[in-house]
């Protein structure tokens, strides 16, 4: 072999290992390609799988959004609609006031009654005839409640849930009745009794227009339910502009019956101080009946005015 031949065979194996190199590298890079591009698409195709996913939640949202600002514009529809509707009723309660007299005609109750059983029945007679005469000149359907007068010990069941017992003085509207126990009515009548959340105030649930006074507010939830005012209270909401309402009615009764001369001296007093002592400080709660000056207040509107339609302010609030 000549030395330029063997020289060229000494290139080529010199060169040979780094071309075998060469060619696994090449050979590798190929593989390496291969094997991630089912990787690559597999990520391509989750991210486009999450933009649709993406996109249909936001159109969803969007529904559920249209849905729910649909519900509340129905919502306030149908407050608005009850508010002209009580408003009218109250309006129409205004125009036809009457003249209260001395006359009763008790509304639905049983047996013959003597001391303050009696008494709670002559006052009620009297707020349903004050009341009666007046739905009747505004065309409205003539008021209807029934009463249990409870006697010291005595517990009833009522269609609210809880029952009625000798401490108790309040309206259901599951059995449409107002419940007062003897207890409670005869200790505000002689001044004793004690323990209201507005003593604070230096209220004192005293006299026998106290008694009145709770009788009326009573009776104009009675009212409320038959104007389909207390339908407008939803679940969880506030008690205070009802109670609110319920004073100003009485009020607007107690005006009637100082129109007709029945008050003596005193009974203006007493029903404020009884307001006062009723109220409660639990502002927080939904069963909150409005502060001491709150409910003292309400019932001067109804009292001042003898305007039964300025009583709907108070659930336009």
């Amino acid at each position: 072999m000549t030395t330029a031949g063997a020289g060229y065979v000494r290139a080529v194996s010199i060169w040979r290992p780094v071309v075998a190199v060469l060619l696994a590298v090449l050979v590798l890079s190929g593989c390496g390609d291969s094997s991630e591009r089912p990787v690559r698409d597999r990520v391509e195709r989750l991210r486009e799988d999450a933009r649709a996913l993406r996109e249909r939640a936001e159109e969803r949202v969007d529904r559920v959004r249209d849905d729910v600002q649909g519900l509340e514009e129905d919502a306030r529809r149908i407050g608005r609609d009850l508010e002209a509707r009580v408003r009218r009723a109250f309006e129409d309660l205004e125009r036809a006031v009457p003249r209260a007299d001395g006359r009763t005609a008790p509304p639905r109750g049983a047996g013959e009654e003597d001391g303050i059983d009696a008494f709670l029945t002559g006052v009620l007679g009297r707020v349903d005839r004050y009341w009666s005469r007046t739905f009747a000149a505004a065309d409205l359907p003539e008021p209807r409640v029934g009463y249990r007068w409870l006697a010291e010990g005595e517990t009833v069941p009522t269609g609210c849930g809880s029952p009625a017992d000798d401490t108790s003085a309040f309206y259901c509207p599951g059995d449409d009745t107002i419940y007062v126990g003897r207890r409670i009515a005869d200790g505000v009548f002689r001044g004793v009794l004690r323990g209201f959340p507005g003593e604070a105030a230096e209220g004192r649930a005293i006299g026998d227009f106290g008694v009145a006074y709770i009788v009326a507010h009573e009776y104009a939830h009675n009212l409320q339910a038959e104007l389909g005012v207390l339908d407008s209270r939803r679940r969880g909401a506030s008690a205070r502009p009802f109670e609110l309402q319920a004073d100003c009615l009485a009020g607007a009764w107690g005006a009637s019956a100082y129109r007709a001369g029945e008050l003596q001296e005193g009974d203006v007093e007493e029903a404020l101080s009884t307001a006062l002592a009723v109220g409660d400080f639990e502002v927080g709660s939904q069963e909150h009946h409005g502060t001491p000056e709150e409910r003292r207040d309400a019932w001067l509107v109804g009292f001042e005015t003898g305007e039964p339609r300025r009583c709907s302010v108070y659930l336009e609030a």
